[in-house]
């Protein structure tokens, strides 16, 4: 059904886990490996979404009871890594009552199902496992004279297998099973299974047992001693970041969480919000490191704070720049805007020191502020140029690796072109006051 799409030039398919144990799946799931052709030649889709949207639409819709998840090698990997699931988000219910964490996360899955952005979505399965209860019953055991184990061990003998011996075939050793010829599973055919009393009479299970048909949790999954069930999602056509934000918000004012159950995020958002933290703690420090720095070239504040202005004047161009292009905010937009910040401080550091340099030769301070702006605008231009253009290539990608470089050229283009325009217009009128106010000795006709 796959090669109907003439976008699919192989296909290889492995089901259950392979053979050394880094993907523990069950055998109820199958990875299908999808090699496509060039985009130019794709005709169903012109995205990876549209495409992965089609085939899951396809499959679900011609196998029956399947639940197809669309993604990437390496980011199945990396999810998996992350929270155990192959999704972009995960919501992760724990709680002791099985029954009562499922019935959490079907709610939870129906809220998600409403979010815009939400692609492929599935509550993990944990129940439905039919099971044959068998309880004995004392007062008929006592009755026919037959011991408790007696009936436990025909109901494992029937099911399982006892364990008589074992048979040797040179050094090699095979264990010898008892194994009662299996009946069908249900709890009549069941109950005719004979069982012995003491005194040799055969007597059907029936007789001496209660059999009931019910159903049981299919797996249990545990997570830090704690039993879970998850809500797994996939993103078509949006940020991580709102999404999860707005999936939140909907869960917690609509689901009703009982006393000894909580829910924890996980997935890509999970590996998003340690960046995040991460870079709260980074960003400080780089700007008090630049501050610093600027502090011992000049050995004056007010020069260092003057330049250290840049730095807001570069960070609107780079919002501007990700608003205008659509872009959401991602941790590789965060690093362009702390090469960003140097890049304007660099600027700010060649008017500044050329206008000290003409001040410590005596000239007056609106002489050697016009002259150090015209100077100092060939070399500005020229560092904001050089900058924008290497940036270029990377800003308008469109192949592998496009979703981390475009943010971080984006920003990085619209910060040095707003820095560098409102730099020229507002760091004159800065170092002014700050030079007019270390030389306050200074005649008017010399400032002027």
């Amino acid at each position: 059904m796959l090669a109907r799409f003439p976008e699919v030039k192989s296909i290889v398919t492995r089901t259950g886990r392979a053979e050394v144990a880094t993907d523990p799946v069950g055998p109820d799931e199958t990875e299908v490996m999808v090699k496509l052709a060039d985009k130019q030649l794709w005709t169903s889709a012109h995205d990876l979404d549209g495409l992965g949207e089609k085939i899951k639409e396809a499959v679900e819709k011609e196998v029956p009871a399947t639940f197809v998840s669309v993604s990437q090698p390496i980011e199945d990997r990396v999810n998996q890594l992350l929270s155990g699931s192959r999704a972009d988000v995960v919501v992760k219910v724990f709680g002791n009552d099985l029954p009562t964490s499922k019935a959490l996360a079907d709610r939870i899955g129906a809220i998600l199902r409403t979010v815009p952005g939400t692609g492929d979505l599935r509550v993990q399965r944990v129940l439905g496992l039919p099971l044959l209860n068998v309880k004995v019953d004392r007062k008929r055991v006592s009755r026919y004279a037959i011991p408790a184990d007696e009936i436990l061990d025909t109901v494992q003998a029937s099911r399982v297998g006892l364990v008589a011996g074992q048979v040797f075939e040179g050094p090699r050793r095979f264990p010898l099973k008892l194994l009662l010829p299996p009946a069908q599973l249900t709890p009549e055919s069941f109950g005719e299974v004979l069982v012995g009393s003491e005194d040799g009479h055969l007597v059907p299970l029936a007789q001496v047992a209660e059999i009931q048909e019910s159903e049981g949790p299919a797996v249990i999954n545990r997570e830090a001693l704690e039993r879970r069930v998850m809500v797994e999602a996939n993103i078509r056509g949006r940020d991580l970041v709102s999404y999860v934000g707005e999936a939140r918000a909907r869960v917690e004012a609509e689901v009703s969480i009982p006393h000894g159950y909580h829910l924890e995020w996980g997935g890509q958002f999970e590996n998003f919000t340690r960046a995040k933290n991460r870079l709260l703690l980074v960003v400080p420090i780089a700007l008090v490191i630049i501050f610093g720095m600027l502090f011992l070239m000049f050995g004056e504040l007010g020069y260092a704070a003057a330049v250290f202005a840049c730095v807001p004047l570069g960070i609107v161009g780079g919002i501007f720049a990700l608003r205008l292009r659509g872009l959401p905010f991602s941790i590789p937009a965060a690093v362009g805007f702390i090469a960003l910040c140097g890049v304007a401080v660099l600027n700010g550091v060649v008017m500044a020191s050329d206008l000290r340099r003409r001040l410590a030769q005596g000239e007056s301070l609106g002489h050697a502020l016009r002259t150090a702006t015209t100077s100092s605008l060939r070399p500005i231009l020229t560092t904001a140029l050089v900058a924008a253009i290497g940036f270029l290539p990377m800003a308008i990608s469109t192949r592998a690796g496009a979703e981390v470089q475009r943010p971080l050229a984006t920003v990085v283009i619209g910060g040095i072109l707003s820095s560098t325009l409102l730099m020229l217009m507002i760091l004159p009128i800065l170092l002014r006051k700050v030079a007019a106010a270390s030389e306050p000795e200074a005649p008017a006709a010399a400032r002027d």
